[in-house]
Order: C-alpha cells, then sequence, then structure tokens
C-alpha cells in the first residue's frame, strides 16, 4: 500500500519527493507494522481469540499486558534481545533478525541489537564486579590516606617584595 502511494508521488510530481523525503523514507520503514497497531484490551475468550489470530498467535502462547500499562491487545512477547537470537537463521530481515508478519517486542527501542540485551548473562557476576569495584576503589582512598602527610612538590620560598625592606642579611642572627 505504501510502496503503491509512493510511485503515485513520484510520477506525478518528481519534485515532491525531493521536498518531503522524510515522509517516504518513514512510510517505506514502517510498511510491515501498519497492522500492529493495538485494539481494545480482549475482554472475552472470542476477543482473545481473535487478538491471537490476528497477531499470528495460537490462543494458548498468546498473553496480552496487563490492562493498567495501556497495551491495549498487543501480545506479551518473551524478552529476548537481538544478540540473543541466533545469527545464522535465515531471517527474512536479517538487519533486525525478525521475520516477516512477526510481532515487534513493545520495548524493541529498549532491547534492540545494538541496545541493552535484558536476556544476555553477564560474564563476570555482579557480586565479583561490585568486590573489583570497591577494591579498587578502597586501594586508591587507603594510599590517600597513608600518603596524606607526606606531601611532595617543587620547593619553594617565600617571595621577596622591594617594600619588606632589604632582603640580604650577612650578619647571623
Amino acid at each position: 500500500m505504501a510502496s503503491a502511494l509512493i510511485k503515485k508521488a513520484i510520477f506525478a510530481n518528481p519534485k515532491a519527493l525531493r521536498s518531503s523525503i522524510g515522509i517516504f523514507c518513514n512510510a517505506t520503514r514502517n510498511h510491515w507494522n501498519y497492522q500492529y497497531k493495538p485494539g481494545p484490551y480482549p475482554r472475552t475468550p472470542e476477543e482473545r481469540a481473535a487478538a491471537a489470530k490476528r497477531y499470528g498467535m495460537t490462543v494458548e502462547e498468546y498473553q496480552p499486558y496487563p490492562e493498567e500499562m495501556c497495551y491495549g491487545d498487543y501480545p506479551k512477547l518473551p524478552d529476548i534481545g537481538g544478540d540473543s537470537k541466533d545469527p545464522h537463521y535465515p531471517y527474512d530481515y536479517p538487519d533486525l533478525k525478525r521475520n516477516f508478519n512477526e510481532p515487534i517486542h513493545a520495548r524493541q527501542e529498549i532491547i534492540g541489537e545494538d541496545r541493552y540485551d535484558i536476556s544476555m548473562r553477564p560474564i563476570t557476576p555482579v557480586w565479583n564486579q561490585w568486590l573489583w569495584f570497591f577494591g579498587v576503589m578502597g586501594g586508591l582512598y587507603s594510599l590517600y590516606a597513608y600518603l596524606e602527610n607526606y606531601k611532595f612538590g617543587r620547593p619553594v620560598t617565600y617571595k621577596h617584595y622591594p617594600k619588606d625592606g632589604p632582603h640580604y642579611s650577612f650578619s647571623p642572627k
């Protein structure tokens, strides 16, 4: 549908493409997701079955978000980041690691492949990370506390000014 509108606009007026390129880029980028505008929250089993069919899921695997989150009938998908998906699977759209008509996660902007991967386990456990952090900070603080009384720097004498009188005296005091 979006591509037909673009072709019609290009052939009707070529200058329109140059003047409103952002509109056309946005239409072509988002043409996969026009059917995923969430509807009202499903309250009956028939509405749940219709919503599951709409998103290409079975009734058993379809689970909407809670009503107070205001996502409507959009399915609650598992939190799997882009890095955790198989890189060798033949996706329809390999840049985003997704297939055609596959619902997008409601928080896709957070867990995309170039963002935080919520399903990844860290290589180093969190307790070990905190241990290293407090070990380094404690070591630096202990060096500071120990060396606080041992100042070092360039030795500088008191600055002499002519108004203070002569600053040379050869007599011992």
